[in-house]
């Protein structure tokens, strides 16, 4: 009969999706935190129930080769899973995660070792903090705690970019001295609920973005301006209004306080611009390894159409046009394909149309308008592709498709309905875009066989 609070030695045996330890235990498994495959833990039980259990890692009794010391202090944040996992091991268990994901739809295909980075730490150029009241209001900035609304104050992180640290200084020492209130969730009182940073990782361009319920006085505000004003790099300040109930980050309404509208970042010789409300992926250097890896299995021609599906802000648009003949690039965000549009016209690509809308309704018009594509790249949401789009891209038969996915379950999913209909599974390489933690990109060739 297990019990709260009893103490067992325990052999942890795979990985959870979250990152967390899997141990048998009387026929049920038992979740670890902290616990790498391989190891022999002594456990205490916290939570017991008939089909598993949870257990806090007391000792190690016998520690993985994988295994290295966390390199983070703030352990309480859960934002980097895999931290005490060696960089290689992580590697080499992401493609075995996306190799597991295939297998388990039937699939077979040539899976390349996973691309990782040289140097894994400062590669977020988007940093989203929250902003609570300590126990005497006095700001607190950081993340919430792992599966809790608790705020976990985080003054350094070693994934966000450098700068961001100085940022969360400057802007905790403004509220104390300017008596800026922190926002209540409970009572829906107070002022500053967000502290968001966007850096332009290979153009140092930097852009604050202060997220408030209630704006501060002017004075307060030009204070901060000073504040921040020496950090450098500094290119943008925004204020951001949000006086909606609940967890949404931004509100509707962006101002600006000082600096451009819109940072500027690079990739492969591509401009970007970057607003506060812009999507763009959080891993510029994996992104352009990322997108180079799509580009070489796309292998768009000069006389070819590419069509490029979940298009965000264009960025695999504009790889590819300087490639292919035309380029559609379909994207249902408006903020997004306003900003697709600036950018191809800020890299001077006049052979790119931009249309807003689903993937799975304009696809289909455009196909049956006689618009077709050579070749099309996907990059779903994490849920994957609609049926109505699928079934679109069989009587389409493109010669080529290149799907890019952040989930391998979904991709597996629809990669064994596109290859029960027509295409063949190539080859797939996994691309490591957040070290440290459990998520895996993947980008995936087919070709139409008929």
């Amino acid at each position: 009969m297990l019990k709260l609070g009893q103490q067992i030695n325990a052999t942890i045996e795979v990985l959870t999706d979250k990152g967390d330890g899997i141990a048998s235990l009387n026929g049920r498994p038992l979740y670890v935190e902290g616990a790498l495959p391989g190891e022999q833990v002594e456990v205490m039980l916290t939570v017991v129930k008939p089909h598993f259990a949870q257990g806090k890692l007391l000792r190690l009794l016998e520690s993985a080769s994988s295994r290295r010391p966390d390199f983070c202090v703030y352990t309480a944040c859960g934002g980097c899973q895999l931290r005490v996992m060696d960089y290689e091991a992580q590697l080499v268990l992401k493609r075995q995660l996306l190799m597991e994901a295939l297998q388990a739809k039937g699939l077979d295909c040539a899976v390349a070792d996973t691309l990782g980075m040289s140097e894994p730490f400062n590669y977020r150029n988007k940093a989203q903090y929250a902003v609570r009241s300590g126990l005497n209001k006095e700001p607190k900035i950081g993340f919430y705690a792992k599966h809790s609304h608790q705020l976990i104050e985080v003054k350094e992180c070693r994934v966000q970019a450098a700068a961001t640290t100085e940022v969360v200084a400057g802007v905790g020492a403004w509220m104390q001295e300017q008596q800026v209130s922190a926002y209540n969730e409970v009572r829906q009182q107070g002022s500053v609920r967000h502290l968001m940073v966007r850096n332009g990782v290979n153009t140092n361009e930097l852009m604050v973005v202060l997220v408030v319920a209630e704006v501060p006085t002017a004075a307060a505000l030009a204070h901060l301006l000073t504040t921040l004003g020496t950090i450098e790099g500094l290119a943008s300040v925004m204020l951001n209004i949000n006086t909606y109930n609940g967890n949404r980050v931004l509100g509707p309404e962006t101002r600006l306080l000082w600096g451009k509208e819109a940072i500027v970042d690079s990739l492969a010789g591509l401009q970007f611009a970057i607003s506060a409300q812009s999507f763009y992926q959080i891993n510029p250097k994996q992104t352009e390894a990322l997108y180079q890896e799509a580009l070489r299995l796309a292998a768009p021609k000069a006389y070819e159409v590419a069509f490029d599906l979940y298009c965000g802000i264009g960025t695999i648009s504009l790889f590819l046009a300087r490639h292919a003949r035309n380029v559609y690039g379909i994207e249902i965000v408006p903020e997004a394909i306003l900003d697709a549009r600036t950018n191809a016209e800020l890299n001077g690509l006049a052979n790119i149309e931009f249309l807003e809308g689903s993937a799975e309704q304009v696809v289909p018009q455009l196909y049956a308008q006689g618009v077709s594509a050579d070749l099309v790249v996907v990059d779903p949401p994490r849920k994957g592709c609609d049926q109505a789009l699928l079934e679109t891209l069989i009587e389409m038969q493109p010669s080529r498709l290149v799907y890019v996915s952040c989930n391998p379950k979904s991709l597996a999913r629809d990669l064994a309905w596109l290859t029960e209909r027509g295409f063949r599974l190539e080859q797939a390489t996994p691309v490591d875009m957040f070290p440290h933690t459990m998520h895996v990109e993947a980008v995936v060739l087919l070709t139409w066989q008929g």
